[in-house]
């Protein structure tokens, strides 16, 4: 019996080799960052410990910016899971041009997520932008709304945007769940005199409950470490308002060039995220996977 026989964990050498080298050592570097005083500025690393995070739960931002960050993953994610369902809904019946729509759904998906941003800071702008030109034209507003501009509207703006690029994710992965559907319980429901809401309650959720957790929580992570969309339109502003914990990290390694404190906040990060996937999973009915 040869050593691949004997171990057969040798076979996965070619593969566990690379995962480890670009995965288990950035993050075990970062670890030993967060741990020393590593700026650019001064090239010795200095072991300070836990110093690092306590100077960034200390600081003037870190409460703002988990506030912020949980309020965007609270509105973001239970939104794209939603709209996301009511779409596949909408998608998984027959009409002329449901295969056009269906194309069209995954456009926000496939586009970078600066792009997106940079067609959302369109939308959004006080002036030539969509909303405020609609707006104007049915009569709502007499003055253009500084949706980026505002503290308490850019929020609500960055979280439209980061929506929209999550739905079609949602939208692809409930509609495979919709597609193992049996047509004929739906049928079944209906000659029992169920309507549409009774149908989706009774018959339809119960069989795509568990890909809707799956997704709840991926939204949720998604939501809490979003980037690209924030910094590329609003910049963690005004002031802080739309300053998130993700934004944070970039700010105090590259912007004040505090490495040893941008890895300390991406392992708080990493933290609240095992966190967050916890109290979700704990608040889920404990019958909700039970057969009905």
């Amino acid at each position: 019996m040869g050593k691949a026989e004997r171990f057969p964990a040798l076979w996965l050498l070619p593969v566990l080799i690379p995962v480890a080298a670009l995965t288990l050592y950035p993050v075990a570097h970062a670890l030993w960052t967060s741990l020393h005083q590593v700026m650019l500025l001064f090239p010795d690393e200095e072991f300070v410990g836990f110093a690092n995070y306590e100077n960034v739960l200390t600081g003037p931002y870190f409460l703002v910016a988990l506030k912020n960050s949980l309020i965007f993953t609270a509105v973001a994610a239970p939104t794209a899971v939603i709209l996301g369902t009511a779409t596949a809904l909408f998608l998984n019946r027959s009409f002329f041009g449901v295969t056009a729509l269906r194309s069209i759904i995954l456009i926000p998906w496939a586009l970078p997520g600066a792009i997106s941003a940079v067609l959302w800071v369109w939308v959004f702008h006080p002036s030539w932008g969509v909303i405020n030109s609609i707006l104007f034209e049915i009569g709502a507003i007499d003055r253009s709304i500084q949706w980026l501009s505002n503290p308490k509207l850019a929020l609500v703006s960055v979280i439209v945007a980061h929506v929209w690029t999550q739905i079609p994710f949602t939208v692809v992965l409930m509609m495979a769940a919709l597609s193992t559907l049996n047509p004929e319980l739906t049928e079944a429901a209906k000659i029992d005199g169920a309507n549409r809401w009774q149908q989706f309650r009774h018959v339809v959720f119960p069989h795509i409950k568990a890909i809707a957790v799956v997704l709840l929580i991926y939204n949720a992570l998604t939501a809490f470490t979003s980037y690209d969309i924030v910094y590329a339109m609003t910049g963690g502003g005004p002031g802080t308002a739309t300053t998130l914990l993700s934004f944070q990290i970039w700010k105090e390694s590259f912007s004040m060039y505090d490495f040893g404190a941008g890895s300390a906040v991406a392992f708080i990060v990493v933290a609240i995220s095992v966190l967050l996937i916890v109290a979700i999973v704990r608040a889920i009915p404990s019958d909700l996977f039970a057969d009905k």
